[in-house]
């Protein structure tokens, strides 16, 4: 076991680097997780992180051959089931952290900066004694499930997801109504308290928690789930925007002091004609919110003589940004596919315990952003270094005119102060040199021809 207390050797070497440059164990330090004796919770957490790429479960690795090298079960698990361990706070100071790296990497005039919410479903089929769990509905696939719908907050600039927070929100038919915490003052009876709760109230909360952490973004993105003028104008009133997927409901909107429909909006709506897939847009009043909308009308992929309509209260972007912006939103389906299919958010561990499903959550999304900065990293020439971007801005800046120029100055300056044998081999280089130009170049620099 001693070479297990070492946390180099239980990382891959390709992890311990980012590891140490994203500072993890110290966002886990400062955020006062603790044990009272046996192994640090670095140590745990640094194990249960390395779980995946073992490409083993934590029952696989505790009770394999190799059990004898690594901790017992009680000791891992009484990390993960400890109500007192805050994982929020440790998941909002470390994403705020890689956040804040990313945004020196982005151009605020260019690149995007948003906040992205949806939800998810948490399959715990096999689960009798969970508390909260409960009878839901898969609308993806049309069956239920028993489990948990795991509302997720995420920022993207359009290259990088990072999750922000989450929550294990429950249902109305639940499975278990036993209590998960007896000390209701714990920061994982409150998560359990939270699971009881609406989802849009739940949503509102993380999205100030995340401005409140530092987290600067300008648009939260949604589908229609979501989007409506109450919920808009809460997000509003939090002081950011809100882009979303509209539902063609019962919802009535004021355009020229009338009621309409958004069916009826649409036969109301302006003609565009400046992308192919936007159809036509228009801003009215919604009648139960109080912040005017824009609201732009697409072509359905899936049924091209229907349409889908875009909403929106930031009423400066025009029809292409609002198109642009919500296409963004794809990044958390494809978080949510990996984190579920590569990261093992589900199989991984078969715990009974409500805060030990918010640790391994928590451990799960710590998984996706270090992969995220990693690939960002590979990625984007800029994290190369500052003087290598500073030399690609300068070479861009340089006209190929005055580079030629500035190589004749340095050549005459050289065989100016050469031995005359010298100078006349230089300068017939030089000549034929520029004998092989092509006429155009020769045309741009008519007074390289003629200092020689």
């Amino acid at each position: 076991m001693i070479h297990l207390k070492n946390i180099k050797n239980q990382l891959p070497n390709e992890m311990n680097a980012i590891f140490s440059e994203l500072n993890v164990l110290k966002c886990l330090r400062q955020t006062s997780i603790c044990k009272q004796k046996g192994y640090s919770p670095a140590i745990i957490f640094t194990f249960l992180f390395s779980l995946v790429f073992k490409g083993k479960t934590l029952n696989q690795v505790l009770s394999g051959r190799e059990a004898d090298q690594y901790m017992k079960k009680d000791t891992v698990y009484r990390l993960m089931n400890d109500p007192h361990n805050n994982w929020r706070s440790f998941l909002l100071r470390f994403s705020a952290s890689v956040i804040e790296k990313i945004h020196r990497l982005t151009d605020p005039s260019t690149h995007l900066r948003t906040l992205v919410l949806d939800d998810s479903t948490l399959y715990r089929n096999r689960s009798q004694k969970v508390p909260g769990l409960a009878r839901l509905w898969d609308h993806a696939l049309q069956k239920g499930y028993k489990g948990y719908r795991m509302l997720t907050l995420g920022f993207s600039d359009g290259y990088s997801f990072i999750p922000i927070d989450f929550g294990l929100l429950s249902g109305k038919n639940q499975v278990n109504q036993k209590q998960a915490e007896s000390d209701q003052r714990t920061s994982g009876a409150k998560r359990f308290k939270e699971a009881q709760r609406s989802m849009p109230d739940v949503a509102i909360e993380m999205v100030q928690r995340a401005l409140d952490q530092g987290v600067y973004a300008s648009h939260v993105l949604m589908d229609k789930w979501f989007t409506s003028p109450k919920m808009i104008d809460r997000l509003h009133d939090l002081g950011i925007h809100t882009l979303g997927m509209a539902k063609n409901g019962k919802t009535q909107y004021f355009y020229q002091r009338r009621l309409y429909k958004l069916s009826e909006l649409y036969q109301k709506s302006i003609k565009e004609y400046c992308q192919e897939a936007i159809i036509s847009s228009i801003i009215v009043q919604p009648s139960s919110g109080k912040t005017p909308v824009k609201i732009v009308f697409v072509k359905n992929r899936n049924n091209q003589s229907a349409w889908l309509a875009l909403m929106t209260d930031d009423l400066t972007l025009s029809s292409q940004e609002i198109v642009k912006t919500y296409s963004v939103r794809w990044d958390i389906e494809t978080f949510f596919k990996v984190s579920k299919s590569l990261l093992h958010l589900s199989q991984e561990t078969q715990t009974r315990n409500y805060q030990a499903l918010i640790c391994h959550t928590t451990i799960v999304f710590t998984r996706y952003i270090l992969l995220s900065w990693q690939q960002r990293c590979a990625n984007d020439e800029r994290t190369l270094g500052g003087l290598f971007y500073e030399l690609a801005d300068q070479i861009k800046e340089l006209d190929w005119s005055v580079a030629l120029l500035e190589l004749m100055d340095i050549l005459q300056a050289v065989s100016e102060k050469a031995s005359h044998k010298l100078q006349d081999f230089i300068e017939s280089q030089l000549q034929l040199w520029i004998d092989t130009l092509p006429n155009y170049i020769k045309a741009y620099l008519p007074n390289l021809v003629c200092e020689t």
